[in-house]
């Protein structure tokens, strides 16, 4: 008499690189869960993904081989089975491989066919592209193995077993960004209606430099979700698939998530992850009594708590006293420690220490950089006698523009908002006041004061300045600059989109111009379908423009 195949979705947070850290979830899960029949992890479990060209080492290489053996070792005389991905070299060749461990020995591998190349993926660079798809017998059910891009391209239909397959298991590393859950839903549902089987989908969780991988794993059978892990979360969840193939799942109750709960929790574990797997002992953040660093310093409390983050305070004489104190208010609301350092002596000794050399010249904007270059020193010696990793401010829109200063606001480890644009960053402001993300260690809401969302937007370098001076209103620029990012849009199509053409042209023209600076500047958090790196890739010296009529 057949019986129930119990299978175990194991949603992980590997670390790219740490090969024993990963061999051990997975050794833990063989020993903690072994009255399961088969425990699923994600795609290149072993390594963490993307290891890039970290798999082109021998020594990495030989690691990987090692651990694998021991984790095939572990499943002697135990009556569970293990799916998990690491790279695998077999006839000289390199493959991003689906492994399954049984009874002391690796009983079965599948290579990955369909190898994504585009967008943050380069995965063509290192592995070599499978060529078939076989099946897997356990517990009289025929199992169909997949990983994460094979299920999304239509090739695969062809290449299926004749066989008919029972449950179908992906093994996933897809990266977050904004709908992206119900993208996969999606492309998940229509082949599992193709093959007429139910799909376990199975994802990494956890940041990785610029991306962060949700999780979300998922049970579907045709149309219907069966089950839906949890968001930038760890987690294990036993289901079991009776003999006439209906899914059993304890506890399926479905909740929809918040979008802005989504994108705020993927900005605080991108932060979280990275500095706890680069061992940083905190943040430091400086305020300014803007939005954007009131923003940072919010999401590395989320992240972090309060006891790892550091304010400093770094006020000119053009500073006014609403900037500091709403500098100060949010500290007090953030319940974190807070220096002021006043920087008018520093940047008066730079200015005369330059005066030989700038005799005659009126000042410009290389008096206002020396300002944010002040600063960012500042920030730098804190981080050095500290150990504090330097958490830059520039949102997406400053970034695609050049509204910035290299060595000086740039300055810094990582950026949380870096993918984000003006825009959106406020109304995420709005949202977080009102609401305690899902994955927040900090259970507080009112936290960025009102006048700090409500006021004009100011670099306060020289006296009376407003970012309008400068760029075109947000609400404009950051729609053009999603037009030109984003979407690879024409100076025609903009304009035709009904943008003045003289500011779509000078938008352009920033942003080619901002490339260098760009290139210099902190990895942040990817959360848009195209962001400043993996995503977007443009040469510095570039004479190429853009122009209406073209």
């Amino acid at each position: 008499m057949s019986e129930n195949l119990s299978i175990l979705i194991a949603q992980t947070n590997p670390k790219v690189g740490d090969i024993q850290a990963n061999k051990n979830h997975i050794l833990k899960a063989i020993s903690e869960f072994n009255d399961c029949d088969l425990i699923v992890f994600s795609e290149l479990m072993l390594t963490g993904y993307p290891p890039e060209d970290l798999v082109l080492k021998s020594a990495f290489q030989k690691e990987v081989n090692r651990a694998a053996n021991e984790i095939a070792s572990a499943t002697k005389s135990k009556n569970c089975e293990v799916l998990f991905g690491m790279p695998w070299r077999e006839d000289g060749q390199l493959f991003n491989a689906a492994i399954i461990a049984s009874d002391g020995e690796i009983t079965f591998k599948h290579f990955k066919n369909a190898l994504p190349n585009y967008g943050v993926f380069d995965e063509k660079r290192v592995f070599k592209s499978g060529s078939d798809f076989n099946v897997y017998n356990i517990k009289d059910k025929t199992l169909g193995v997949f990983i994460c891009e094979d299920v999304w391209v239509d090739e695969t239909q062809h290449r299926l077993p004749k066989d008919k397959i029972d449950i179908a298991i992906s093994l996933n590393a897809s990266p977050y960004e904004i709908d992206k859950p119900k993208q996969r839903r999606q492309l998940a549902s229509n082949f599992s209606k193709s093959i007429q089987a139910p799909l376990v989908y199975v994802n990494q969780v956890g940041g990785q430099d610029e991306l962060v991988f949700d999780g979300n794993s998922f049970v579907i059978d045709r149309e219907k979700v069966l089950f839906q892990a949890k968001h930038f979360n760890e987690e294990y969840k036993k289901i079991e698939i009776s003999p006439s193939n209906e899914i059993i799942i304890d506890e399926s109750e479905l909740k929809e998530t918040d979008n802005s709960d989504e994108v705020y929790s993927a900005l605080i574990l991108g932060l979280r992850d990275y500095v706890s797997k680069n061992k940083f002992p905190g943040v430091v953040v400086g305020i300014s009594g803007g939005i954007d660093s009131a923003f940072s310093i919010c999401v590395a409390v989320d992240a972090l708590g309060p006891d790892k983050v550091k304010g400093i305070l770094m006020p000119s004489k053009f500073t006014s006293d609403d900037s500091n104190n709403d500098a100060t208010q949010l500290g007090k609301n953030l319940d974190v420690e807070t220096s002021s350092i006043a920087i008018e002596d520093i940047v008066n000794s730079y200015e005369s220490t330059l005066e030989p050399l700038f005799a005659n010249k009126e000042k410009d904007i290389t008096e206002e950089n020396i300002q944010s270059r002040a600063r960012g020193m500042l920030l730098m010696a804190y981080s050095n006698k500290f150990g504090h990793m330097v958490v830059t401010n520039g949102n997406k829109s400053e970034v695609s523009v050049g509204y910035s200063t290299l060595y000086g606001d740039m300055c810094g480890g990582f950026s949380v908002i870096k993918d984000l644009y003006k825009s959106d960053l406020y109304e995420l402001a709005k949202w977080r006041n009102k609401n305690i993300p899902s994955i927040s260690l900090y259970q507080k809401i009112d936290l960025i004061p009102q006048n700090i969302i409500t006021k004009e937007p100011t670099a306060e370098l020289k006296p009376d300045q407003m970012d309008k001076d400068t760029l075109p209103p947000y609400d404009i620029l950051d729609k053009i600059l999603y037009l030109l990012v984003e979407k690879e849009s024409s100076v025609n199509e903009v304009v035709s989109a009904g943008y003045n053409e003289d500011i779509v042209i000078r938008v352009q023209n920033m942003l080619y111009n901002s490339e260098y600076k760009r290139r210099q500047g902190a990895p942040g958090v990817k959360i848009s379908e195209r962001n400043f790196g993996y995503d977007r890739r443009y040469p510095i010296t570039n004479g190429f423009r853009d122009a209406k009529g073209d």
